[in-house]
């Protein structure tokens, strides 16, 4: 009952808050409450700073009629306790006002945010970056009771001080800008918003939210030209995707930094810099939130430029790593590509769709010749409704799969591009959200009403369909070499043991998704023994593959054997296939994803006594430090949904990884089938691309994928759950067809 643990315990809450485990919050902010209100009294102002924590929890899980009386209580107590002025005061106004703002309880919302911000200006300052925040927020609410020349006012002072406090090119400038921008899109102000956007492009800080739109808009209304609006949209759209998934690879800067050669001593300067920038805008604020008579112009001063120095030792560093270690880059962070550079690298019987899936969607397409982009008729929620739909006739058998809905998404999708890829036989596309988690070979191109499964027009019989993580990965791809030097055919991973109680049962137990395997930045990987299913199963597929191929059987590691340990010591750099049949954790949920900071990862074999150099999974940064020669790695049994909402963003973080390690395609499953349609499927692709080395992997799959769908005798062996689970994702040439 000690108040120091009242602390303890609410830093712990406001941990797990930030990282979304809500529900490991809540007992630790309503214990922390009850010590304090125990040892202080129910009016003391450490209680109103527990209720403002406990009702936050609240108001983030929604549960906005239990958050509202604690948010009023704490105002209650600080106003009593602390004096009408009082900077707290202004939290909890800021809060509750929040809350009511969320409700659409304007009318009640805006008196409590202007006299939020009244207190601010007059505790901290007109120029404190917390009266930007404040500013922010009291234009949000007026732009939604339509008030938009004073929002306006507004977001040019949030702006002002923002820029002031950090300079041009600060996340906080950013976000006004972004928001002044919104502001002018819902009046219809586009020719106003157009330099707003093209400033945060450039400075690659654009809301995709914001800037398509209003992109789209001013070239209908030839305010720009189509050429303009695309090839801007086209680049923000790639730094989106590129932020979106950034965490897949979370612990990348940390390991290479801990080497010992030049790209680990750049990685390292500038993880230092990074760290040293963050601690300065810590530094800046804490100078304004001093009193007039305190502060000192000329520390200021030197901080800015330290500051600015700083800034443009980073921009040096990433032009360094930009020239010198682009593979680097593009696992790390790729960086857009020019429209004509794109176009230069496609065949021309290929097309690159690239789709961004969100409240309002879009798509681009690009062939050696032609680029275009447009809208969208459906949202990201209506096709992650629409996928899970799909994807529960296709994970369980007992279900009959009905290719109307396939025939709908593609219609919504790829579909709508249709005249300009009807003569490529070759896709690449881009994209993000459910369709992450959907093979685009089971889409339809016709109205499949009243033809038999068999006979229905599957995508995959007019198009070759490869998968990026990135329009910036096509041109790490075909910028090497084409072809793997290794002499050795195969060597395989498989069956691991995640539980020895367990070993050999495959468990009817549905795959979680990988963040709930994670306690903070850590894995709990005896949480992982106790739930993951075994697949005794992918044994006889790669047995059957490897007699095929005639890999010896040195060359397949099963069982205990199939160790993380054994995958890091192999000399993978000798073989044409790194095959790695166990299940694949991966998210479909970003925001959760980004907030436990959890990596993609392959489960391995789990040892007694897990260490940081074997814990049974292999992640995304650790496969980046592998030395491989592929042409390919197969990850079989990768299922990419699990309990979470369908898509499969972190997947791209493996797939960034296993490129920079060596490898030139993957080929990754979306679901587990039984081993012998899926041996049946891989041995089709292997040999077709073993026969013809120049064939493109793709089309080696599709030919697999084809075969196995003519000689169906039944409805039932041509169902797609048998034969669609496998994407191709990378392909290192230009397609031979």
């Amino acid at each position: 009952d000690h108040p120091d643990l009242s602390a303890t315990l609410s830093e712990l809450a406001g941990l797990y808050m930030n990282q979304g485990r809500y529900a490991d919050a809540e007992p630790l902010y309503q214990r922390s409450l009850v010590i304090l209100e125990k040892s202080f009294g129910p009016d003391h102002p450490d209680v109103a700073g527990a209720l403002n924590s406990l009702a936050s929890l609240y108001w983030n899980e929604g549960r906005d009629t239990e958050a509202e009386p604690l948010h009023q209580r704490s105002l209650a107590i600080r106003e009593k306790a602390l004096g009408p002025d009082h900077p707290d005061v202004a939290r909890s106004l800021y809060a509750l006002a929040r809350l009511y703002w969320g409700e659409r309880r304007y009318a009640d919302a805006e008196p409590l945010y202007q006299r939020s911000l009244a207190i601010l200006e007059k505790t901290l300052g007109p120029d404190h970056p917390d009266v930007a925040a404040a500013l922010n927020s009291l234009a949000f609410l007026y732009g939604n009771q339509g008030r938009y020349t004073e929002a306006d006012a507004l977001l040019q002072r949030s702006l002002a001080i923002s820029e002031k406090m950090f300079g041009p090119d600060h996340p906080s400038v950013a976000m006004s800008l972004n928001t002044r921008a919104l502001l002018y899109n819902e009046q219809g102000r586009y020719a106003d918003a157009l330099p707003i956007i093209n400033r945060t492009r450039l400075q690659g800080t654009a809301s995709k939210t914001v800037a398509f739109p209003a992109l789209f808009a001013a070239q209908g209304q030839r305010l720009i030209s189509p050429e303009q609006g695309l090839a801007d949209s086209f680049e923000i759209v790639q730094r989106v995707s590129s932020s979106a998934a950034a965490n897949a690879v979370s612990k990348l800067a940390a390991r290479f930094a801990a080497g010992s050669d030049d790209l680990a001593k750049f990685v390292w300067r500038d993880q230092d810099l990074a760290a040293e920038a963050e601690g300065m805008d810590k530094a800046v604020i804490a100078f304004v939130s001093k009193p007039p008579a305190e502060r000192s112009a000329a520390a200021e001063e030197q901080i800015r430029k330290r500051v600015e120095a700083v800034k443009a030792e980073r921009v040096r560093i990433g032009r360094i790593l930009n020239e010198q270690f682009p593979g680097y880059v593009a696992l790390s962070k790729p960086q857009p590509v020019l429209l004509q550079e794109l176009q230069a690298l496609l065949a021309e019987d290929e097309a690159l769709v690239v789709f961004d899936f969100d409240k309002k969607s879009y798509g681009w397409v690009l062939t050696a010749t032609d680029a275009d982009w447009s809208d969208l008729n459906i949202s990201g929620s209506d096709l992650d409704a629409q996928v899970r739909t799909l994807r529960a006739w296709l994970t369980d058998p007992r279900q009959r799969f009905d290719p109307s809905l396939a025939y709908k998404i593609h219609q919504e999708t790829i579909g709508v591009f249709a005249g300009k890829i009807a003569a490529k036989k070759r896709l690449t596309i881009v994209t993000n959200g459910a369709l992450t988690s959907l093979p685009p070979q089971l889409l339809v191109t016709k109205d499949p009403s009243g033809k038999s499964i068999k006979d229905v027009d599957w995508l995959v019989r007019s198009h070759a369909i490869t998968i990026l993580p990135s329009v910036a990965s096509l041109k790490i791809l075909r910028s090497g070499s084409q072809t793997s030097a290794a002499r050795k055919p195969m060597i395989a991973f498989s069956d691991p043991v995640f539980s020895k109680a367990a070993s050999g049962s495959e468990q009817p137990v549905a795959l979680r998704g990988l963040t709930s395997f994670y306690r903070g930045t850590e894995v709990d990987v005896s949480a992982i023994a106790q739930h993951l299913p075994q697949l005794p199963g992918t044994r006889k597929e790669v047995e059957q593959v490897a007699a095929e191929l005639n890999v010896p059987s040195a060359d397949i590691r099963l069982g205990l054997e199939a160790s993380e340990t054994a995958v890091k010591h192999a000399q993978l750099a000798q073989y044409r296939i790194v095959y790695l049949a166990t299940h694949g954790l991966v998210s479909g949920d970003l925001e959760q994803f980004a907030k436990s900071r959890a990596e993609p990862a392959l489960a391995l074999t789990i040892p007694d006594k897990p260490t940081d150099e074997d814990d049974g999974l292999l992640t995304a940064s650790e496969i980046a430090q592998l030395k491989l020669d592929a042409d390919w790695a197969v990850l079989s049994a990768c299922n990419t949904a699990a309990e979470e909402k369908p898509g499969a963003e972190a997947l791209s973080g493996l797939a960034r990884a296993f490129f920079y390690a060596g490898a030139r395609s993957l080929i990754v499953s979306h679901w587990s089938v039984d081993d012998i349609a899926t041996a049946k499927l891989m041995v089709g692709t292997l040999r077709a691309s073993t026969r013809d080395p120049k064939l493109s992997h793709a089309e080696a799959l599709r030919q697999s994928m084809l075969a196995m769908i003519d000689e169906a005798k039944s409805d039932a062996e041509a169902d797609p759950r048998l034969w669609a689970p496998f994407v191709v994702v990378g392909e290192p040439a230009k397609p031979h067809l």
